[in-house]
């Protein structure tokens, strides 16, 4: 609206100049008329009363066009005065249009921050959403550490529980071996008053450990023999030995340290009382030796081989690792323990030499 404003304006200008420049046109021609009716009229006063009508004529329609001319020049001073008030009204406009250009430019600005602000915005949302995922996923394994943690404690219920539970058959069993202790004591009391030893037919002495052993060796190469022929792998059967072995010695070491402990309780170190105390161990730790030798006897584990049949080969397995572990036993609870002397076992040609030809002493904590 304010283009088309501004466009009419102009045409109005520039139809108001050609009238500005008609009217000057009509004006001159009329001066210029003037001029010369001037001249013709002091040349020719003296003409006659006709010439002097006729000048007469002019002087009327110089009047009229001096009339004309007045008039055009009101009508030229009201189109001044129009174009003037127009002119006013297009700097008014121009004010307006450079107000709402500068409005424009602020409200220009205005947008950009506005979008800027958006743009910060959606980073923000972004960077929210990215906080918001990773908070779920915190969430998620802290759940999840959770039911661990839950798992975890569960089972720690259990083993405290099983720990009760063995501390009470500890306490137990440390009642019974005290019991036992007593009942032994009032048993070898008169043995010990009178000098009384062990026979030396003692099924459980050193040198029936080392005819057991012996007969173990004995043994082998029919086991081997059955081993070999079933597949059975070399070093897992080295591997069954020694772990047999170890397990009696650890196990033992045990028990005796269990027995040093009942008979450790209130007990004065000085004297002869720590000397019968001493006593009343070792008989209690041969009591277990026999105890040990006596339920194998008992049980009569019977060897697998019969012959050239064919025998299992898990039952014979299962045969050697109980000799092994049974053996093994009984040579801890000597005085002083006894070992096979795997340490000085010369190496030999054949995979499945396993057994040292010696058993040496050992110390208590070896």
């Amino acid at each position: 609206m304010l283009c088309m404003l501004i466009c009419r304006s102009s045409e109005k200008e520039e139809q108001f100049k050609v009238l500005v420049k008609r009217l000057d046109q009509i004006k001159s021609l009329f001066q210029q008329q003037h001029k010369e009716v001037r001249a013709s009229v002091e040349d020719k006063e003296t003409e006659p009363l006709l010439q002097r009508s006729k000048l007469k004529e002019q002087r009327k329609e110089t009047e009229a066009l001096q009339q004309r001319l007045n008039y055009e020049e009101e009508q030229l001073q009201n189109a001044r005065s129009a174009l003037q008030e127009k002119d006013m009204k297009i700097e008014d406009l121009e004010e307006r249009i450079e107000d709402m250009k500068n409005n424009e430019q602020k409200q220009h600005h205005l947008r950009s921050s506005m979008k800027e602000k958006e743009n910060e915005n959606e980073d923000l949302k972004r960077i929210i959403n990215e906080k918001d995922e990773q908070l779920q996923l915190i969430k998620s394994t802290l759940k999840e550490k959770q039911k661990e943690t839950d798992v975890v404690l569960q089972r720690v219920h259990e083993m405290e529980e099983q720990l009760q539970k063995s501390r009470s058959a500890l306490q137990e069993k440390e009642e019974q071996l005290k019991s036992f202790k007593d009942r032994v004591a009032g048993e070898v009391a008169l043995s010990i008053k009178t000098g009384n030893t062990m026979s030396l037919n003692n099924p459980v002495s050193k040198n029936r450990l080392k005819e057991m052993y012996e007969d173990l060796r004995i043994d082998w190469p029919k086991i081997k023999s059955n081993l070999k022929s079933n597949n059975k792998h070399p070093d897992s059967v080295k591997e069954l030995i020694l772990k047999k072995f170890g397990e009696a010695k650890t196990e033992m070491r045990n028990r005796k340290m269990m027995i040093d402990k009942v008979f450790g309780l209130n007990v004065i170190n000085t004297g002869g009382i720590q000397q019968k105390v001493d006593q009343y161990r070792q008989l209690t730790v041969q009591n277990l030796q026999m105890t040990l030798y006596s339920e194998k006897q008992d049980v009569g584990l019977k060897k697998p081989f019969l012959g050239n049949e064919a025998v299992n080969p898990q039952d014979v397995l299962e045969y050697l690792g109980s000799e092994c572990f049974w053996l093994g036993c009984l040579m801890a609870l000597n005085n002083p323990p006894l070992q096979p002397d795997w340490e000085n076992h010369p190496p030999s040609m054949d995979r499945w030499d396993f057994f040292p030809r010696n058993i040496r002493t050992v110390s208590e904590n070896e």
